[in-house]
């Protein structure tokens, strides 16, 4: 009785959203880390001047599954974070974030898990020149890098990025390294060192290094060519390399598109497999309304499963691709998203998708469809409360319905 009393008041009074399911500008307004990206040069008042603030968030989410058994997380969540520029223009600057996260899990009939997670996923120091009709930027430190997709490399990591801008290129390298990384807010396939009770655990040990290349073709037409290359010193994963190649612009006033087509190269570590060649491809197609500014995506995925001409798909880093837990990796993806903003303090978004994946005989199942309605509300300037809904209906037999509620409240200062 006392377990359910307690189950209930962390529902009552935590908040919580399924942050990896969202839209990449939700994500963005629910951030109140220092701003990755370089605004045009302003100069300030006090050019040495030191900002920081914090965020406090209270999240809670509840799954349900079709035979009536739960899982219930709680966390309560403290972000700190500084920055401070390097010069007059504040072009070049410091800036670090920290959190700790208090969790609870509670399942029907058994114990509670008690999680506690002690990270430091930003502190880089950003430097940016002119130099004639070229911007260039150079990161050192720990911050995210992603690739081009968006779903074969998403993860903080301690290394050095830079960047070349012209009028007609974009050019970018980048080398790191992940051993220093707390295993606990790590996204890595295999990672065993994590221990009950461990504040921070270091991660496995992978030098990641990646070059990107972008032109504009003609009008607002972009290529985009990328290699990402992943080495594992653990012998636990997989050796891989990735080439994509991305073209995107605008086919109407309002209406654009994005073509992606990555062939990934994987060799275990260890040398017990071969050579194995994948490909993950992607499209989405947007349009923007003025009414409510709204939007609409249609978009489509698929990565390659074992076959006589591909080997499965593996990312360096497990993304979700539904609410099953399934990375993206032997399965095809296609659905719709709208987004729209009522009013300038709410925004909403709607999404559904079908989900089908490969069996080991490489025929195409259908597992089913998902949707996900979530909102962001900010209420005051230092107070925003989002609440989501998403449901998952299997077409499988062993895939369960599942149903899942989150809310979040955050305070920022």
């Amino acid at each position: 009785m006392k377990k359910l009393v307690f189950i209930a008041i962390c529902f009552l009074f935590g908040t919580s959203i399924f942050a990896s399911q969202l839209p990449t500008d939700f994500l963005a307004t629910l951030n109140n880390s220092p701003n990755e990206e370089v605004e045009e040069e302003t100069v300030v008042k006090d050019p040495f001047s030191l900002s920081f603030g914090g965020n406090l968030t209270t999240n809670s989410i509840l799954t349900i599954y079709e035979d009536k058994s739960f899982i219930l997380e709680n966390s309560e969540n403290l972000s700190l974070w500084l920055k401070f520029p390097l010069n007059k223009t504040y072009t070049s600057f410091f800036a670090c974030e920290g959190f700790y996260d208090f969790s609870i899990k509670s399942a029907e009939e058994q114990e509670m898990i008690i999680g506690n997670t002690l990270d430091i996923p930003l502190f880089k120091f950003s430097f940016n020149l002119n130099l004639g009709n070229t911007k260039s930027t150079l990161n050192l430190g720990r911050f995210v890098v992603t690739d081009t997709t968006g779903f074969v490399l998403n993860q903080t990591i301690d290394g050095i990025f830079a960047r070349f801008i012209s009028t007609k290129t974009d050019f970018s390298l980048f080398a790191g390294y992940t051993g220093l990384l707390n295993a606990l807010n790590s996204r890595y396939f295999e990672c065993p060192y994590i221990t009950e009770g461990n504040l921070y655990a270091l991660s496995p040990s992978y030098f990641i290094t990646s070059a990107s290349a972008k032109f504009n073709a003609f009008n607002t037409q972009f290529i985009n060519a990328e290699f990402v290359a992943s080495v594992d010193f653990n012998k636990l994963d997989y050796h891989k390399m990735y080439a994509t190649l991305s073209l995107n612009g605008a086919i109407s006033h309002r209406l654009y598109y994005i073509l992606q087509s990555t062939f990934g190269m994987s060799l275990k570590s260890d040398g017990t497999e071969n050579l194995q060649i994948a490909n993950l491809s992607k499209i989405d197609i947007t349009s923007y309304f003025d009414f409510l500014t709204s939007s609409l995506t249609l978009h489509g995925v698929y990565a390659s499963s074992v076959s006589e001409s591909f080997g499965a798909f593996k990312p360096i880093t497990q993304i979700e691709s539904s609410l099953t837990g399934q990375s993206y990796s032997s399965l095809i993806k296609t659905g719709l998203l709208y987004t729209l903003k009522p009013i300038s303090s709410l925004y909403v978004s709607l999404s559904s998708d079908g989900l089908c994946s490969f069996n080991s005989d490489s025929a195409l199942v259908f597992e089913g469809i998902q949707w996900a309605l979530e909102s962001k509300w900010q209420i005051v300037s230092d107070i925003y409360l989002s609440v989501a809904g998403q449901q998952f209906i299997s077409f499988l037999e062993e895939k369960q319905n599942q149903f899942i509620v989150g809310l979040k409240l955050g305070f920022t200062f």
